[in-house]
């Protein structure tokens, strides 16, 4: 029987809960289809060398608006599994956006053979890099509203309504991963760096929020990744190392709550690992903590792409073709590369291969999560 056939790692991997609306992205049928997406990922994957393994795990930033020679030769150097978009990447003519990520992919996609992600921070508020069409409210303003007396389900249906026409408009320009929302309920411990990028301090209503935002962004065809697991604290990554969080049991799982209720109820595609310190957990960051990772699979039961933060932030407590190798050691599928640092995080994770330092099979897991994200959201086939 074909069944028998399927490797153990694939039936591990298909996903719990993808997809459940009709009018979503094609992978969230019955798990026959599941798993034929599944061995196809693996197909794909058990073809490319170290090389392209060590590239698709790369989720790169890109420079100007345009395909410019310098960018062109970076990318055949190393085609990333993905590019992540800043507001300096976006035109305000949105056909030139459009046409500028139609070359991007097609780079890419003939170097490499794959698909790339097309990613952006569509959080809503102060973080979002499209405007227009595809727009959002600050997360925070919906809990504002159900103080006011708005009704809860309403709230949640706008939530989900308003991120599809945000998700529709960000397919259309070429985007098809969000980074975003946040899953993190609002916290004195984490208000001075999340302001209002959290949907509150009600556990319940952030899952309730969060889920609806990746169901309207499914519906879409945006792949979405909740963040930050487990938490952040107040101190701002970008500018300091070492915030510890979670020394509270309770408190710890007041963070958890939303991140294993959004993954049991709307299957996102990708789950980002702060840079946070859990104390009880690991002396490590999150990024880098094998039992961050343990906790996100076992526990909340997650089966898709894990992505450790920027490890150029102030932070990461090494460079970041340090922590790359560290990161994928520990489970994490996905890291981020800066432009400046792209070759040098490649190269940092081929080598590390090629000496024993990082399991070869770890990277070739991550791979297929991202390859079968890809073919989940019809990047490719």
């Amino acid at each position: 029987m074909r069944l028998n056939l399927v490797p153990l790692f694939v039936l591990l991997c298909l996903p719990p809960a993808y997809g459940k609306d009709p009018a979503g992205p094609p992978g969230g049928g019955p798990p026959a289809a599941e798993r034929d997406l599944a061995v196809r990922a693996s197909e794909i994957v058990s073809s490319m060398d170290t090389e392209k393994l060590a590239a698709q795990v790369l989720l790169s930033a890109v420079e100007g608006r345009e395909l410019g020679k310098k960018t062109e030769l970076l990318f055949t150097a190393v085609p990333p599994g993905g590019v992540m978009l800043f507001s300096y990447n976006v035109a305000s003519d949105p056909g030139r956006t459009r046409l500028f990520l139609e070359e991007l992919s097609s780079l890419i996609r003939s170097v490499s053979g794959t698909a790339p992600f097309i990613a952006a921070d569509q959080e809503g508020g102060a973080v979002q890099r499209f405007r227009g069409a595809a727009s959002l409210p600050p997360a925070l303003s919906y809990w504002e509203r159900l103080e006011r007396g708005e009704d809860r389900g309403s709230l949640t249906a706008a939530v989900e309504r308003e991120a599809l026409v945000s998700g529709r408009e960000l397919r259309s320009l070429g985007v098809n991963l969000n980074l975003a929302p946040v899953a993190e309920p609002l916290s004195p411990g984490n208000r001075s760096f999340l302001k209002d990028r959290s949907y509150g301090p009600d556990p319940d209503f952030t899952a309730a929020a969060a889920a609806a935002f990746v169901r309207g962004m499914e519906r879409a065809g945006v792949a979405s990744t909740l963040k930050h697991f487990p938490g952040s604290s107040g101190a701002d990554p970008h500018k300091i190392r070492g915030a510890k969080i979670g020394e509270d049991p309770a408190e710890l799982e007041s963070m958890i709550s939303p991140f294993r209720r959004v993954i049991a109820a709307s299957g996102p595609a990708a789950v980002m690992v702060s840079h946070a310190i859990v104390s009880p957990w690991d002396s490590r960051p999150a990024s880098l903590s094998p039992e961050a990772v343990r906790r996100l699979r076992e526990d909340l039961g997650f089966r898709g792409i894990i992505i450790a933060d920027d490890f150029a932030m102030a932070a990461a407590p090494a460079p970041p073709e340090v922590c790359a190798v560290e990161a994928l050691n520990a489970g994490v599928d996905m890291v981020l590369a800066w432009t400046q640092d792209l070759r040098k995080i490649h190269a940092a994770l081929v080598l590390a291969v090629r000496e024993g330092r990082l399991d070869g099979e770890k990277l070739r897991r991550a791979a297929e999560r991202i390859v079968f994200a890809k073919l989940r959201y019809a990047l490719m086939r």
